[in-house]
């Protein structure tokens, strides 16, 4: 899963409640997709299914279905808690978020105002990877305490996974490619450096659209293999990085 921050368009048509729920969390706005349930148990599969037999391995499918979900559950609140570092940031700059969206694919911030200066921009995009170099920190300190402390092999494996996740999940989203992260960081240095936004967004969603198709690679060479979780996973990203909204 990634994220990415848009600038929400002037006008919006609110999605249907077929396929949304709204609320707000500390006077933002967020909107849950109806496809965010099916990142929850997508990933709880994959951790089930394949991560955490091999790190505690000859346990009753229910102890790694419970744990895969209680790891899953934990995963999209990292994410969640990636979208508000974005929207702190957000207000600090005195910009204002329309909203925030959880789906399948990650997490959107949405502003109401694009950022006028490079520098705003990239403390901006900055801001969600230190959330999630932070819980992937305390997911870490976490396992080693619990290992310490011979606690059960399946609870501090799950630290781990969780650890593990949010520093693949960093790794990817600072990739300079539009819309990840890492793209509106590298288009805003390239802004400040050439001083025309629009050459330093042509460049960075080109970056995004090469990862794209490297994705789909891994995708295909993964779905060969028969790791149809890294496939699934790949598919998705590519899909992500290929749709950019700005």
């Amino acid at each position: 899963m990634t994220t990415n921050i848009q600038v929400a368009p002037g006008v919006r048509v609110p999605l249907r409640r077929a396929t949304a729920w709204r609320l707000a969390v500390l006077g933002v706005p967020v909107t849950i997709d109806i496809s965010w349930p099916l990142a929850l148990g997508l990933t709880a599969w994959t951790l089930a299914d394949t991560v955490l037999p091999l790190a505690a391995p000859g346990r009753p499918l229910a102890s790694y279905a419970l744990a895969g979900v209680t790891g899953a559950a934990l995963v999209l609140l990292s994410l969640a808690l990636h979208e508000f570092g974005h929207c702190v940031a957000a207000r600090r700059a005195g910009l204002g978020v329309a909203r925030v969206t959880l789906s399948l694919v990650g997490g959107t911030c949405e502003l109401s105002d694009a950022p006028r200066r490079p520098s705003t921009e990239f403390r901006i995009a900055a801001a969600g990877p230190l959330v999630t170099a932070v819980c992937a920190l305390a997911a870490a300190v976490t396992h080693v305490v619990l290992v310490e402390s011979e606690a059960d092999p399946l609870t501090s494996a799950l630290a781990a996974a969780l650890a593990v996740g949010n520093v693949l999940f960093l790794v990817l989203n600072v990739l300079p490619g539009l819309p990840l992260d890492g793209g509106r960081a590298a288009r805003a240095v390239l802004w400040a450096i050439t001083g025309r936004e629009p050459l330093a967004t042509r460049v960075t969603l080109a970056a995004g659209r090469i990862m794209a198709m490297a994705l789909l690679v891994l995708a295909v060479i993964a779905s060969a293999s028969g790791d149809a979780a890294a496939a699934i996973w790949s598919a998705f990203l590519a899909v992500v990085l290929l749709h950019h909204p700005d």
